[in-house]
């Protein structure tokens, strides 16, 4: 199980591999502002139709969380307050690819996984051969997904080490 934000929902629903989170992770949980932002104020849009059908076959599931002012205070507000409190609650990691978010969750000794870290992730458990995670992997940029140019590298260095394993 896995707690995830918004990002990583969009760009794989947008490459058609959403279900590689129910694949690894069994069950994903998403705060409501998070459900709110990928589907009830961007219907049509990339993420909307396919995360409500994941809810609707309840392998991602919707938790209410409020988030305390202090939190807030940190720049933490809204939907990136919720997945904070929500991994923090159930003491998941959390599944992201906003720096800045990750930067205040870590703070709150949120364990951090970030969406490149699930493809060499998905080779070892053998829900991806190498060459899908690379393909993957490159439709994830090709869908506006911003990776640095060394974390790209060593991402594809990590899916080739996988497959040796």
């Amino acid at each position: 199980m896995i707690v995830c934000d918004s990002g990583p929902l969009i760009y794989l629903s947008k490459t058609g591999r959403l279900e590689l989170l129910k694949q690894l992770y069994g069950e994903v949980l998403i705060p409501k502002g998070v459900f709110d932002e990928v589907v009830t104020q961007a219907v049509g849009k990339p993420g909307a139709s396919e995360v409500q059908k994941a809810v609707g076959t309840r392998w991602v599931k919707v938790e209410v969380v409020s988030v305390p002012r202090s939190l807030r205070a940190e720049g933490a507000e809204g939907a990136d307050g919720e997945v904070i409190v929500l991994a923090a609650k159930k003491g998941l990691p959390l599944l992201t690819n906003d720096r800045a978010l990750a930067g205040i969750a870590r703070t709150h000794r949120v364990a951090l996984k970030w969406l490149t870290q699930t493809l060499p992730e998905a080779v070892r458990a053998s829900v991806l051969s190498p060459l899908e995670a690379r393909i993957l992997l490159r439709d994830l940029v090709r869908a506006g997904l911003r990776v640095r140019s060394e974390i790209l590298a060593e991402t594809i260095n990590l899916i080739e080490k996988s497959e040796k394993q």
